[in-house]
């Protein structure tokens, strides 16, 4: 699957017009491509993800449940496909041993996910999940069995547990049967989960404007352009 982080069109536009002013021989035009591709949309892909903003600026929709930062890892994953028989190059995505459960996932199916956004259908009979027996409660669940009332034995008398001793005493499993049980619910068969779209790869066109000025002066064509000075 491919990531929609391509040039728009008036970046192509301006790329082109560039390419065809310098008459540069063909590998030289390459390495052109290659530069601007990895030392210019790549390294503001790893800024995007640093400021958990699109190109524009616009703030990432925040995580639901944390406070971490989001893609973490995506951009760090980014490389450079030449291409010469086409004239050009491709950015993609490899590596991340992303998996399903015990099926490998692409990294750039994750990588279109997170750019694009995406809607995606669950089924309790093939979703995913750590085993919960053998491990402790979350903290998260601690807090909400505290909310929905949930009381121990403790002599004579009925108390409402700490959040430190549920997590100490109980383990994923059950804390998760008996929030159930306070909420009067069943376990879901089917739900959707809603992944909002996180742009990290692209550029805007000034961003753009600049690195084809920088990546030109730097192999020798274009010293004396000044980025202003070839805006399309």
């Amino acid at each position: 699957m491919v990531i929609r982080g391509e040039l728009n069109q008036r970046q192509l536009k301006q790329l082109r017009a560039a390419l065809a002013a310098a008459d540069l021989p063909p590998k030289k035009r390459q390495r052109l491509l290659w530069r601007i591709a990895k030392l210019g949309i790549i390294v503001a892909a790893k800024r995007n993800q640093r400021n958990q903003a699109d190109p524009d600026g616009t703030p990432w929709s925040p995580r639901k449940r944390g406070k971490g930062k989001m893609l973490r890892g995506l951009p760090k994953l980014l490389a450079v496909r030449e291409m010469p028989e086409i004239q050009g190059v491709r950015i993609y995505l490899k590596g991340g041993n992303y998996r399903n459960g015990a099926k490998p996932i692409a990294a750039g199916l994750v990588g279109a996910v997170q750019q694009d956004g995406a809607r995606i259908q669950m089924n309790a009979s093939n979703a995913p999940r750590k085993p919960q027996a053998n491990r402790p409660a979350l903290p998260r669940q601690a807090k909400k069995l505290r909310a929905l009332g949930f009381k121990t034995r403790l002599g004579k008398r009925w108390v409402k547990p700490s959040s430190k001793h549920i997590v100490a005493t109980m383990s994923m499993a059950q804390a998760g049967l008996l929030i159930k049980k306070l909420r009067g619910t069943s376990s879901k068969r089917t739900w959707t989960i809603d992944i909002p779209g996180r742009v990290f790869l692209g550029v805007s066109n000034d961003e753009f404007n600049k690195i084809l000025a920088r990546q030109l002066q730097a192999i020798g064509f274009g010293w004396d352009v000044n980025a202003q000075d070839i805006r399309g």
